[in-house]
């Protein structure tokens, strides 16, 4: 795995993730602990640059992209947030 793929998304969905603890519910009861959690951020392994834009594509077809708002960071203004770095 040579590179790295990071995509910022838009409207990503909560997801309720177990914490692992034990607490009391309104009974008195012990119940799992819940917690909601948002992936905004995906991150995806590819052999080659090719890969991680067919990944990025794919990503396309499910999810919005997120689009740079900071206007301060002007390489980043108005583009889809996305990085391919090389990965060891």
């Amino acid at each position: 795995m040579n590179y790295r793929l990071t995509v910022h998304v838009q409207n990503a969905k909560k997801i309720r993730i177990e914490t692992g603890k034990k607490i009391k519910d309104a009974k008195g009861t012990f119940v799992n602990e819940t917690r909601e959690k948002i992936y905004n951020t995906l991150s995806f392994h590819c052999k080659t640059e090719k890969e991680c834009m067919e990944q990025l594509l794919r990503l396309k077809s499910t999810h919005t992209i997120a689009i740079g708002r900071n206007n301060k960071k002007k390489q980043k203004y108005n583009k889809e947030l996305y990085n391919i770095s090389f990965a060891k």
